[in-house]
């Protein structure tokens, strides 16, 4: 059995690896089943009325908005947690794999006002995707002893 440095990182990597993989299938359920007749936010007049509509259209959406909320928590936590323990590696990758969390989830916002029809958009969300992912492997293999 491998030993890690921190079981808090440790535990928090396991955890946003899970989340990852859960967000990818909530994805991939809502880019396959999604309806074909969702109209941009332009065509709305306010946000919170387009968010309704998009909700009632896609009501998975919105448990896979609030797991990027999660995963953004959590590249925060490890993020500070790799500031407090000083180690400039792990540091910079938790940084880096924030960036791929942000950019994904920027992206996603995005490809929803885009009605679901920008490609540009969830191509870039896919490698935010991915950038995470891989991010996350080089600190788990980083925080071993």
């Amino acid at each position: 059995m491998r030993m890690y440095k921190s079981t808090i990182s440790f535990t928090l990597i396991i955890v946003q690896i899970s989340l990852l993989a859960v967000q990818f299938i909530t994805g991939m359920i809502i880019n396959l089943f999604a309806p074909m007749n969702i109209q941009p936010y332009s065509s709305y007049p306010f946000m919170m009325g387009y968010m309704m509509y998009i909700f009632s259209a896609i009501p998975l959406l919105s448990f896979h908005m609030m797991l990027g909320i999660i995963i953004g928590m959590v590249s925060i936590a490890m993020l500070v947690i790799s500031a407090i323990k000083k180690d400039n590696k792990i540091l910079v990758l938790s940084f880096v794999e924030g960036l791929f969390v942000l950019m994904a989830g920027i992206s996603g916002i995005n490809f929803v006002l885009s009605g679901l029809s920008n490609n540009w958009l969830s191509l870039i969300m896919s490698i935010g995707f991915i950038g995470s992912l891989i991010s996350l492997f080089f600190i788990l293999q980083l925080n071993k002893i």
